[in-house]
């Protein structure tokens, strides 16, 4: 029941007054990271499947290095109330007040009605949530929240098995699915097309059992990069992600093609049609295991969960009750966000499978997980006369290769890129040292040798270590020319308040952002602990390593890789 006000102004101020004190609820708890758009799952896969019953309860202890980290994303969600109030403002002065306050009034009725069927359809059917609630921060952002404090160990959603649209639905279910699984098809995400199927070939008839599902889903995916119109995508002028994007785009309407292949009649959905279900089903599914089986599952409510890192809940599908349950494995305060985690993920991974990136994004032990795409390549014969000893070793397919470099050198992709740089680099003597310590003999051959195509060359010699580390400060100092503006300028804008929470435009600055901080922090690297390298020898060169500050994020991911080095040093003094 809403009042009817006798002017628009009084109309206006009870709306304001509405989505004020629905908005306050919100957690102010803040310890990491978390921001998404309601959307939620993916092909990516979140963690993974985990019962609460095998989860280790995490120590109290944190590692005195480590420092405590602020949590801008999740307060976004508290953000966007102040900007919806100056949003509103600036509209009132553009449109005619009485018609929008009139349509605002219509657009939030309809979706409170809309939630207000969809949580009576799950209660029908068997689904239990009676510690949670939802809530709207804006057209398609919303959230779960708890209702009061809920304890350490509660299952909190319970999803009954009849409520869920699986692959094994659309495969058997559907006339399209059953000719089209019988073709043996060519597609990327066969299980994804599979409910793709089911839900397009469903949510016409307005009698459907999922239709008061259909009708909560969000009415636009514009915040999706593969959405995006040129001027938008101008935004990430010089990121690899331009590139990422469009190849998404191009296998998605290569799956649409298939299907219109085998099955003429899918044509009746346009490829936009296909592109939005698509989306939602990418960003909103879990991988699961349902009798033994796997299955990729659309699970209603749990798919409002936004992500938050350190993991707050866990989720699995419980065969002995049939249903999808998620419990929490932290206490919930009342009134705050309930959140799952999607995993520990780079933010061009968020970006183009979930349509938001991560400010802070950034695990409790402090490390990073944004990644930078680095095209390397290995000098040219005549820069290098060892060109071809080096291809004998690597393989003539290696020549140029592609690396997802992060600022951790614990993680796989960054120590492949450097072992490659080492061997790039090497002079003679040094490629003698490699060969030997593999014990593989150098001599040419048409492809690489047996064994060496995934050896990780660890640290050489100091001069080596030094050019490496040049050769990754210029490939780093030609990506930040590829961009529209410097880091600081970026920053700037993302810290001018210009720049609201959700917006697209916002999203481009993070990602870029991220992109910037890890050519930055390379660069720096190089003159910090190539300087070292450079300047000292033995116990001296070990001492300066391990004296190296560890004050913000940036130094101890420094700190960790110049600890590398030293344990690389004193292996080598102790032999």
């Amino acid at each position: 029941h809403r009042d009817r006000l006798s002017t628009p102004r009084e109309r206006r101020s009870n709306l304001v007054g509405k989505l004020k004190s629905n908005f306050l609820q919100t957690s102010k708890d803040a310890r990491m990271t978390g921001m998404n758009l309601g959307h939620s799952g993916s092909a990516l896969s979140r963690d993974h499947e985990i019962p609460a019953s095998s989860i280790i309860k995490p120590s109290n202890k944190r590692n005195s290095s480590v420092q405590p980290l602020q949590a801008p994303d999740r307060k976004k969600f508290e953000y966007q109330y102040e900007y919806d109030l100056k949003a509103m403002d600036d509209s009132y002065a553009l449109i005619d007040e009485d018609s929008k306050t009139n349509q605002d009034d219509v657009d939030i009725q309809e979706g409170v009605d809309a939630f207000k069927v969809f949580e009576e359809w799950l209660t029908r059917n068997g689904a239990e949530f009676p510690e949670l609630c939802l809530k709207s921060y804006s057209n398609d952002v919303r959230g779960v929240h708890a209702k009061r404090a809920i304890d350490t160990y509660v299952c909190i959603l319970s999803i009954p098995e009849k409520c869920l649209i699986t692959d094994h639905m659309g495969r058997t279910e559907t006339a399209i699915g059953r000719k089209l699984f019988s073709a043996s098809p060519s597609l990327s995400t066969p299980n994804l097309i599979a409910v793709i199927l089911y839900i397009l070939t469903t949510r016409a008839d307005p009698n459907h059992f999922f239709q008061p599902y259909y009708k909560i889903l969000p009415r636009t995916y514009s915040n999706f990069p593969i959405f995006w119109n040129e001027e938008k995508l101008s935004w990430l002028t010089g990121s690899p992600l331009i590139g990422d994007i469009r190849e998404r785009k191009r296998n998605m309407r290569a799956d649409y093609d298939e299907v219109c292949r085998i099955c003429p009649e899918f044509k009746k959905y346009s490829f936009d049609e296909f592109l939005e279900v698509r989306t939602a089903v990418g960003s909103r599914n879990f991988g699961i295991v349902i009798g033994g089986e796997k299955r990729t599952a659309m699970v209603p409510y749990a798919d409002m969960l936004n992500h938050f890192r350190p993991r707050e809940t866990s989720w699995t599908f419980e065969n002995s009750r049939n249903a999808f349950t998620i419990t929490s494995i932290t206490p919930l305060q009342i009134g705050q966000q309930v959140m799952d985690s999607y995993g520990k993920k780079c933010n061009s991974k968020f970006f183009l499978h979930y349509g938001f990136a991560v400010e802070s994004n950034r695990e409790e032990d402090g490390k990073c997980q944004n990644e930078l795409l680095y095209r390397m390549a290995l000098a040219s014969a005549s820069e290098d006369p060892l060109r071809e000893t080096k291809l004998t070793f690597l393989g003539t397919s290696r020549a140029s290769r592609g690396f997802r470099v992060s600022m951790n050198i614990e993680d796989k992709a960054t120590a492949e890129a450097l072992s490659y740089l080492r061997f790039k680099v090497a002079n003679e003597k040094e490629l003698n040292m490699i060969m030997s310590r593999y014990s593989i003999p150098i001599h040419r051959s048409s492809g690489a040798l047996r064994g060496s195509r995934d050896t990780i060359i660890p640290f050489v010699c100091p001069a080596n270590e030094v050019r490496a580390l040049n050769e990754l400060a210029q490939y780093s100092l030609a990506q930040l020319r590829q961009y529209r503006n410097t880091r600081e300028e970026n920053l700037a804008l993302l810290n001018s308040g210009h720049v609201a929470p959700f917006t697209d435009r916002r999203t481009a600055l993070v990602v870029i952002l991220g992109e910037q901080e890890i050519c930055h922090f390379w660069i720096q690297v190089a003159g910090t602990v190539g300087s070292i390298l450079s300047s000292k020898t033995g116990l001296a060169l070990r001492v300066a390593l391990r004296s190296l500050p560890e004050n913000t994020d940036a130094q101890r991911d420094m700190y960790r890789y110049a600890g590398m080095i030293t344990e690389e040093l004193s292996s080598t003094s102790d032999n």
